[in-house]
């Protein structure tokens, strides 16, 4: 028995020291893959931003992420900067940042329950609607000077 975890505990060490060598390799093939899916997003937002206003980005990132079948870190990454390239790009819109709270660094309480509520009433599950709702937040607080 005590040969087994011997060789256990040996199989685990080759392992991690296997890994260890091989982490700066794989780490920068996943900055560079991340990197191309980022600018392929912005991009995009960029391309629909120029053909419809800011009420319009909203929508279309929403529904990118509600139906993205990637991971959760990927979809809200990638609807997060579609967005903020689309409204960048778009048409004012002018009800668009109507009855949206003021941006908080550190999101309250009553942030948090509005982004909440907020998703919840437009029929979308997916976290990546809570950073978009953020993101308007953020983006109408700046566009206003709150």
């Amino acid at each position: 028995m005590r040969r087994f975890w011997l060789g256990l505990l040996l199989v685990v060490i080759v392992g991690a020291v296997y890994s260890w060598l091989n982490a700066p390799e794989w780490l920068e093939g996943w900055n560079e893959e991340h990197q191309e899916m980022v600018d392929r997003q912005r991009q995009a937002g960029i391309s629909a931003g120029e053909e419809t206003d800011q009420q319009g980005c909203v929508s279309m990132a929403l529904q990118r992420v509600e139906h993205c079948n990637d991971s959760e870190y990927r979809c809200t990454v990638g609807g997060g900067t579609f967005f903020k390239a689309c409204w960048q790009h778009s048409q004012p819109s002018a009800a668009v940042c109507n009855d949206i709270p003021p941006y908080h660094e550190k999101p309250t309480e009553d942030d948090k329950a509005w982004v909440k509520d907020r998703c919840i009433e437009q029929g979308f599950l997916a976290k990546g609607c809570r950073l978009i709702m953020r993101q308007q937040q953020q983006l109408c607080s700046a566009s206003t000077g709150s």
